[in-house]
């Protein structure tokens, strides 16, 4: 097992495990809860899809019976699943907002960071014109001489309507390593659009090439893209769900940006609390970052 993941599981054996007892008797609770209720809302959908067909084999036909009944049975049966997916959305905010926090001590020691990056994110080059940089949450930490900045961001884009539209909604992961590469370097997802005047330069590394661009202001000290990065790299998507990746490497910053539909969620309503294993997706969003930072500074 990973040294890190390791020192994970240990705090959260040691530390983590006697505060969130009382949140796991709560779980249990609305699990019970949520279930009953969609049972009941389930049943009433059967009830009414039985006269419905019942109705229908006997013939009892009635021009507004019939489309009600039909009406009833799905909006019931509907409802029962809508329950369930609204109850596991609520709960994903209540681990967000009081599990997280729980996790960013071992390693890093990450605390909640109010100020925002805008200029890091104007110089990558990474994004093309938006209105206004949000962010919902960021914490900062130190890992290996390494400032660590994660944050839940977003980037609007003017619009009259009162619906906000998005150029960018995602992780950024923001690292200020002790050394610099005297280079401007951008790596992005073949699905996103360029948005830099840089040259395309090919890194050599065929699976690499298959699904990034790589542009960069001058072909010197491109040493970093090598086949071990290329390995921790392409870990990036998967292990945060991301739909697209773009990372800018400027002298000593990394900024990374990965666009989720869900940015810092983790875990499920009907796993346990209580067992280190169900924490396995929000570790290694973790782990990965100082896999990364591990290799940039050999």
């Amino acid at each position: 097992m990973n040294n890190k993941k390791q020192i994970y599981y240990q705090y959260f054996q040691d530390n983590i495990l006697p505060v969130i007892k009382p949140l796991e008797l709560e779980r249990v609770k609305t699990v019970r809860k949520v279930v009953f209720i969609s049972f009941l809302f389930f049943i009433a959908g059967i009830i009414f899809a039985g006269l419905f067909i019942y109705n229908s084999l006997y013939s009892l036909f009635n021009p507004l019976l019939l489309p009600i009944l039909l009406f009833l049975m799905y909006a019931f049966i509907i409802k029962s699943i809508i329950n369930l997916i609204i109850a596991g959305k609520e709960y994903q905010k209540k681990l967000v907002d009081k599990v997280l926090p729980l996790f960013l001590e071992p390693v890093a020691k990450f605390r909640r960071w109010p100020e925002k990056d805008l200029e890091t994110v104007l110089t990558s080059k990474l994004f093309g014109t938006f209105d206004e940089l949000e962010e919902p949450l960021c914490f900062f930490g130190f890992y290996n001489n390494t400032a660590i900045r994660i944050s839940d961001t977003r980037l609007t884009l003017p619009v009259r309507s009162a619906d906000k539209s998005y150029l960018f909604k995602g992780t950024m992961i923001r690292l200020e390593l002790p050394k610099s590469i005297d280079n401007h370097v951008i790596l992005q997802s073949k699905n996103q659009r360029k948005t830099n005047n840089f040259r395309q330069i090919n890194p050599h590394i065929n699976e690499l090439n298959d699904y990034l661009y790589c542009f960069a202001q001058n072909s010197e000290n491109v040493q970093f893209i090598s086949e071990n990065f290329w390995n921790v790299i392409k870990n990036f998507g998967e292990t945060y769900t991301a739909k697209s990746f773009s990372m800018s490497f400027k002298d000593n910053v990394v900024l990374i940006a990965l666009k989720q539909k869900k940015p810092m969620q983790f875990g499920f309503l009907f796993k346990s609390l209580l067992k280190a294993k169900n924490y396995d997706e929000l570790i290694e969003r973790f782990v990965i970052v100082f896999d990364l930072i591990d290799l940039l500074n050999n």
